[in-house]
């Protein structure tokens, strides 16, 4: 077993506190196996677990994205989606997509400040699911199943800094010269925020009026990406 003190030595405090958090450990067909700390989850070659992404629209159908702070231990400093985490195996975080949603709401609070009555479970619409891996550095790793969600709602938002450096709303073509600043190597990209954008973001961004056309209960086997 991985030293933690030592694997989380010189880190921001309130990031290290998280990584007590247990995870859900899942197999490949996203079956529940366990659970482990997330600092197992993402040390090394780490373990499948979940986790999720919301993409938060506005009324003028424009995508909030954040740019994660530089505290965070895994892919700081980088562009990402409206808001992603992990549900934990703790109340009812474990059990799929109603867990998930839980999830979500808890972090687009704790993250972005929003407050817990603005957004219901049911608005949190979701879309499909991904397994991905992806290493940050030689040191932690993203091995994931994670579920998509969208809600589309004005929201007021006080992001908190030890989590989000940056944000603001974006339209598509806006979106697509953020990826092409990213493919220039002037900034960095999420992986799971590529293969979202790659994969199923252009559809979503079609569908924002009818969502359930585009939801399917499949599994998306995505490999291993940058």
């Amino acid at each position: 077993m991985p030293d933690t003190a030592v694997e989380l030595q010189g880190y921001d405090k309130e990031q290290i506190d998280m990584m007590d958090e247990n995870c859900i450990i899942v197999d490949k067909e996203d079956n529940v196996i366990g659970k482990d700390s997330k600092i197992n989850c993402h040390l090394g070659e780490g373990k499948l677990h979940r986790a999720f992404s919301v993409l938060l629209f506005n009324s003028e159908d424009k995508l909030l994205i954040q740019k994660r702070a530089s505290e965070k231990i895994t892919f700081p400093s980088i562009w990402a989606n409206s808001c992603c985490s992990h549900p934990l195996y703790s109340d009812g975080e474990e059990n799929g997509i109603i867990g998930a949603k839980k999830a979500a709401k808890r972090k687009l609070s704790q993250e972005l400040g929003i407050n817990s009555s603005s957004i219901e479970l049911n608005d949190l619409q979701y879309i499909t699911k991904m397994h991905y891996r992806s290493r940050a550095d030689k040191k932690w790793i993203e091995h994931e199943i994670d579920y998509i969600f969208v809600v589309k709602c004005d929201v007021n938002i006080n992001p908190n800094p030890n989590e989000i450096e940056q944000t603001k709303y974006v339209e598509q073509n806006e979106l697509e010269l953020l990826f092409d600043a990213a493919d220039n190597g002037s900034l960095k990209i999420g992986p799971w925020f590529r293969l979202i954008k790659e994969n199923f973001l252009s559809d979503i961004w079609d569908a924002l009026g009818n969502l359930n056309e585009i939801t399917d209960d499949k599994l998306h086997y995505m490999g291993d990406c940058e």
